[in-house]
């Protein structure tokens, strides 16, 4: 193909990125003699700024684009690559190889000035770089049945609204590493996971306890511990609409744990019946690669009221029955219960050991030590970001009267209670 003469051939796999995308909508399918010269002017400069803007060569932007393609038949390849899927793969891999390769800055501003009739000075124009597309079909399939196609390959969690996925952009970072005892209830959860992402039979999960117990932050971290692992997020005015979310997800070779937060509802609540159905009841079986997660602070689900107890059910047993018949749909039912004073002065101990060694990291192992031994330290690297924070200050307290007596650890995790919430309690 001659560069701004003949124009770039319809792609078959990846045919968006001509409709849809900045660099060829409004780029490079400007620069043609049909165009008027102002047209392709600003086709180059769509093509300079939509690079400048992302800081991206011509290579790196159409491989991000291939890798995150939302194509359905891209998503059909990866799914059953048949050898006629592969070679229009491989076409559409061939054909953008070619333009990364031919359309450098300088080659278009050349041509686009050979045009007949031009008079920009298209040498005064910016450049961008065009670096080098390295992709193969092969690795871009592998590549896609590992991580996903579309924005699964991009992201790593949603949330579901109004029947659609919102992609969530920053995720929590936390880690099961930074979460302290209750490794029962959490080794629990993760063997489940475990097996869910290798195809053997896993159950979904409701985590039950008091408040502040790590419940929800122990989900959170199992979707940073596992990159093959999709996590969507179910608001509970959404669970309505949990049966199209199966819809959606059943046929995308991921795996997705769907989580529902602070799952309680009250009588008469016609989501109960809903997701009691899609747990185990409906016809329609679950797909095999979804599992979900829920928290609750209440065993039953269902707020109670003394009026309840005293109904007007003739079988009272029926309506307890009732109540617990969702909680019972959960294959997994693990408690967390709040720490007594022991276990509570345990993981205080254990958080600021770690504050410790991140302190020990930004300001010097030697002069960590010492924040511990005068608190003074403390106010004169109040400078550093990690010690900005009430939190760290009052662990640094905790550690230095550490050895004056529990009365004076009690009086300080009150502090701690009340001036900071450390996920715990």
């Amino acid at each position: 193909m001659k560069i701004c003469e003949e124009k770039i051939p319809p792609l078959m796999v990846f045919q968006e990125l001509f409709n849809e995308n900045v660099l060829f909508a409004r780029g490079i399918n400007w620069l043609y003699p049909d165009k008027t010269e102002e047209q392709r002017l600003m086709g180059f400069a769509n093509i300079s700024s939509e690079l400048l803007m992302t800081g991206k060569t011509l290579g790196e932007y159409l491989t991000e684009a291939v890798m995150y393609s939302k194509s359905p038949l891209f998503a059909a390849i990866v799914k059953e690559p048949t050898e006629a899927r592969k070679k229009a793969l491989a076409y559409d891999i061939a054909l953008i190889k070619k333009i990364v390769k031919e359309y450098t800055a300088a080659a278009v501003k050349k041509a686009l000035a050979g045009i007949e009739g031009a008079t920009a000075d298209y040498v005064a124009l910016p450049e961008y770089e065009s670096g080098k597309f390295t992709l193969t079909a092969d690795r871009l399939i592998k590549f896609a049945q590992k991580n996903g196609t579309g924005d699964f390959a991009k992201y790593k969690a949603f949330t579901f609204r109004g029947g659609k996925l919102i992609p969530v952009e920053h995720i929590d970072p936390i880690r099961l590493s930074g979460l302290k005892n209750y490794e029962l209830q959490r080794n629990q959860v993760v063997e489940n996971t475990i097996a869910f992402l290798n195809g053997l039979p896993a159950q979904n999960a409701l985590l039950y306890g008091d408040r502040g117990c790590g419940k929800s932050s122990t989900i959170k971290a199992i979707l940073n511990e596992y990159d093959q692992l999709r996590m969507i997020e179910l608001p509970k005015a959404e669970i309505a609409g949990l049966g199209d979310l199966y819809a959606i997800l059943k046929d995308i070779p991921m795996h997705f744990i769907v989580t529902i937060d602070d799952l309680t509802f009250t009588q008469d609540d016609e989501r109960f019946g809903i997701l009691k159905a899609t747990l185990d009841g409906s016809l329609s079986a679950r797909p095999d690669n979804i599992l979900i997660y829920a928290t609750t602070n209440r065993r039953k689900l269902i707020k109670e009221t003394y009026a309840d107890r005293s109904a007007t059910d003739v079988n009272k047993s029926d309506a307890v029955d009732e109540s617990m018949s969702l909680a019972d749909r959960f294959g997994l039912f693990i408690t967390f219960t709040q720490p007594n004073r022991e276990v509570y002065f345990d993981i205080v101990r254990q958080l600021a050991d770690d504050r410790l060694v991140l302190c020990g990291k930004i300001i010097g192992k030697d002069t960590a030590i010492g924040v511990f031994v005068n608190i003074n330290i403390v106010f004169t690297h109040i400078d550093f970001p990690i010690l900005r924070h009430d939190r760290f200050l009052i662990f640094c307290l905790i550690r230095i009267i550490s050895g004056n007596g529990a009365d004076n650890q009690v009086l300080v995790c009150r502090m701690v209670r009340r001036k900071v919430d450390i996920g715990l309690l």
